[in-house]
């Protein structure tokens, strides 16, 4: 078997997360064989947050006087984790959490209290916006520190979709990956499978190719 490497870029595109290359002359191969798509390897920069002023998550209410009056926490946008969040509250707000239900241990000092009526940062600790917290409360709900992103999907529209088929449906995903947490803008080495599986392409005349990435849910990760 012999295999050929293209080297596709993003550099020149605006969008680094959904572009088409286009080749010139073209690609052209034996139509009377078959051929097949492998992801060698995909470096990307992670561009998406799970605390942003756009996602209406980036805010944080408390009082330390039992809820006579409230103050609110204004986080930078940011991929953070649980003890990066820690970092930015006040000493008396611990947040912590439970590994094995995969859920979130909000614990307030005596006077302190949390809601989250103006905030959308509930959804990533998994409580409800109409909690008002205090003491120490388990959320009733699976955290989703990541904003609903446990998976990144690379498509490729070189793949025949009816050889890659997730959640039931036909799809052009070439490869699937769970990230780590990382800050925003770090390189992150999507994979580096050495050509191990190939899947069927769905044409012998290359003339361009598209590439694009997104959340499992089909989202563009760009929009995140």
């Amino acid at each position: 078997m012999t295999n050929t490497s293209i080297i596709i870029s993003s550099e020149s595109h605006a969008n680094k997360t959904d572009f088409t290359t286009q080749f010139s002359p073209g690609i052209h191969l034996d139509p009377y064989k078959r051929y097949g798509v492998s992801l060698i390897k995909a470096d990307m920069y992670y561009s998406w947050t799970n605390i942003s002023a756009s996602q209406g998550t980036n805010v944080f209410e408390y009082s330390d006087d039992n809820g006579t009056t409230w103050k609110q926490v204004i986080f930078t946008d940011g991929l953070y984790t649980i003890n990066e969040i820690n970092d930015v509250l006040p000493d008396q707000i611990d947040v912590t959490g439970v590994n094995a239900t995969q859920r979130i241990v909000i614990t307030l000092a005596t006077g302190y209290q949390v809601r989250f009526a103006n905030t959308e940062i509930y959804n990533l600790f998994g409580f409800n916006k109409t909690d008002v917290l205090t003491g120490k409360t388990t959320s009733p709900h699976k955290a989703d520190l990541t904003n609903g992103i446990t998976s990144v999907l690379v498509h490729c529209s070189l793949v025949d979709t009816s050889s890659s088929i997730r959640n039931g449906t036909f799809s052009s995903v070439l490869y699937s990956v769970s990230p780590p947490i990382l800050p925003p803008g770090s390189l992150y080495n999507v994979v580096d499978n050495n050509g191990s599986y190939f899947l069927p392409m769905n044409t012998t005349n290359i003339e361009s190719v598209r590439m694009w990435v997104t959340d499992q849910r089909g989202h563009s990760i760009n929009n995140q």
